[in-house]
């Protein structure tokens, strides 16, 4: 019994680990994508986040198999009920994905060739930093300083209010490309949420690990 209770462990682990992988690529060719108005790329990431909505859905099972099946003791309990959050987190950082690309195509169609936003390659380095960095601590089970992503999700969120006050003025002085900045509203919304799950994500670790709730 224990053995089987090791090894569905071990395989929820394995299967975390692929989703992380297929998230930060997701992410990589998500930021390459917008950066360089690779519409084919845009399209993959798109079509792929099924990919990653399934995996999601199978290591739910997992974990819930592990919880109604077995008996965790207390650190794996947390570790499964932990799991089950930032599974949820996950998918919707893996959504904004395809939403941001589902954006970009629908901009770049509109065949305006607008410059990326100033300031946003910024902000997507941040929340991607953070999402890495957690992705890292889950699956390394190391210890992680909720502080130092509590900073880096202020930082993304002033950048957030600085990039909606220049799409305002973009779209007073630029009425004609309106139709582009509402994509890019979208857009940026949609990094600054990814920034907030990796927030989440963070919140349920230290649960894991110390059994402390954030708030």
């Amino acid at each position: 019994m224990l053995e089987n209770y090791e090894k569905a462990m071990g395989e929820l682990h394995d299967r975390m680990s692929l989703l992380s992988m297929k998230l930060e690529k997701a992410m990589e060719d998500t930021w390459y994508a917008l950066e360089n108005k690779d519409l084919v790329l845009a399209d993959k990431v798109y079509r792929g986040d099924q990919a990653i909505n399934d995996l999601v859905r199978e290591c739910m099972q997992k974990d819930l198999s592990i919880s109604m099946l077995h008996d965790p003791v207390a650190r794996d309990w947390r570790y499964l009920m932990a799991t089950m959050k930032i599974l949820s987190d996950i998918e919707r950082i893996g959504d904004h994905c395809a939403d941001i690309c589902h954006y970009l195509i629908r901009m770049e169609n509109l065949h305006h060739g607008l410059p990326l936003l100033p300031g946003l390659k910024e902000m997507y380095g941040v929340m991607s930093s953070m999402v890495s960095d957690v992705l890292t601590f889950y699956n390394s089970q190391e210890k992680t300083d909720v502080e130092l992503m509590k900073d880096k999700d202020d930082i993304v969120d002033l950048a957030f209010d600085s990039l909606m006050e220049e799409i305002s003025r973009q779209i007073a002085e630029h009425p004609e490309y309106a139709r582009d900045y509402m994509s890019y509203v979208l857009i940026v919304k949609y990094v600054e949420r990814m920034a907030d799950h990796a927030s989440n994500i963070a919140d349920c670790i230290i649960y894991r690990d110390t059994s402390r709730i954030i708030v």
